[in-house]
């Protein structure tokens, strides 16, 4: 997979082709030539476009030989090896590995929890740290449900604060708390030393992380990947102008791959995000005495754009739940009270209805 943006690629793939081709009777190595002349197309800086049926008409045909040689290279290096259809009817009887978080609400919601080979997308309100709760309940229960049992499963936190990794302490501590003192402390290094921090600052960074993490994943391993959150990352990129779109792209083609159930032992990614569009109303429908107010399905998405929302297999929407306030006989214009619940909302799944709702009680601070 590619180390960084496409550009970066391109460039050093050309490189290493000039370095095994000498020139023939030209000034410039043939690929500089080829590069130069993508450059002026606005070609170099994609993959699709560099791929694409109609680029050799646009160009000379002194230079499809190249064009073709790096289309190979490029086709090569995210080639997947793939699987027999022996082995995937092997495994098509297996029950799906899942991860719960004990939140059994949610994790109905979710039918079973997040499966292995899905992204999973919450979002919500920016000041809301219900989302990050979930992720914390997530990473630590499969850490504490698998200590005794594999080796093999770990937890990775990308951009996660100092006090995230307190509270999946606390989260681990509260879940290992029935059992005796030495073992309970046995218990809980072996989940920490299966919790693996990665500071990621940019989004290169998060890119350069999910490719190597890419080529080095094995088929034992039973991994979970929380990142927290995405949106600050790719804000910062579309404000240095730094090829944001071609970056969006290259995450989703890394997390597609660490999720893809042509692996032998996929990952499971849970993903942190804002929303946009964000409304409320009273839901009308329900009946007189429980009438709370629920998010506008139509006019909420998550954060970053149309590119962004293809990322995810699940997007779930993340909000407190607010009751009419009691200070006015008119609901629909009396301030709504928070009551301390936590609401989910299926926005977009392959496996549940869109509009789909859980409430769940306050999650522990």
């Amino acid at each position: 997979m590619p180390p960084l943006r496409s550009t970066t690629y391109i460039l050093a793939l050309s490189s290493a082709i000039n370095s095994q081709k000498p020139a023939v009777g030209a000034s410039k190595q043939p690929f500089d030539e080829c590069l130069a002349e993508l450059d002026t197309l606005g070609i170099r800086t994609d993959y699709d476009l560099l791929l694409q049926s109609d680029l050799l008409e646009q160009t000379p045909s002194r230079l499809h030989k190249h064009i073709r040689t790096l289309r190979m290279a490029v086709l090569e290096h995210f080639a997947s090896p793939g699987r027999t259809a022996a082995d995937l009817l092997s495994t098509r009887d297996l029950p799906p590995r899942r991860i719960k978080s004990g939140i059994g609400p949610l994790d109905a919601l979710l039918n079973g929890g997040i499966m292995a080979g899905q992204i999973v997308e919450f979002c919500g309100k920016d000041n809301n740290s219900s989302r990050s709760r979930i992720a914390i309940e997530y990473a630590a229960a499969h850490l504490t449900d698998n200590c005794t049992q594999s080796q093999n499963t770990r937890v990775f936190m990308l951009l996660s604060s100092p006090l995230s990794l307190w509270q999946v302490e606390q989260s681990l501590n509260r879940r290992l708390s029935e059992y005796p003192k030495d073992e309970r402390m046995q218990m809980f290094r072996r989940a920490m030393e299966r919790l693996i921090v990665i500071d990621c600052k940019d989004l290169e960074s998060l890119l350069a992380f999910l490719f190597h993490y890419a080529e080095t994943q094995t088929s034992d391993q039973n991994d979970f990947l929380v990142i927290d959150s995405i949106k600050p990352l790719v804000v910062n990129a579309l404000q240095q102008q730094n090829d944001a779109h071609v970056a969006v792209n290259a995450v989703q083609t890394a997390l597609r791959d660490i999720t893809n159930i042509m692996r032998e032992s996929p990952a499971a990614v849970l993903i942190i995000n804002g929303v946009s569009q964000r409304t409320s109303r009273f839901d009308s429908n329900k009946p007189a005495g429980d009438l709370y107010l629920r998010p506008d399905l139509h006019s909420v998405q998550p954060s970053l754009g149309a590119v962004w929302a293809m990322v995810s297999h699940v997007h779930v929407y993340v909000y407190p739940e607010l009751l009419p306030g009691d200070n006015d006989d008119d609901n629909f214009n009396s301030s709504p009270r928070d009551t301390g619940n936590t609401m989910a909302t299926i926005l977009k799944s392959p496996n549940a209805a869109i509009g789909q709702t859980c409430t769940f009680y306050q999650l522990h601070g």
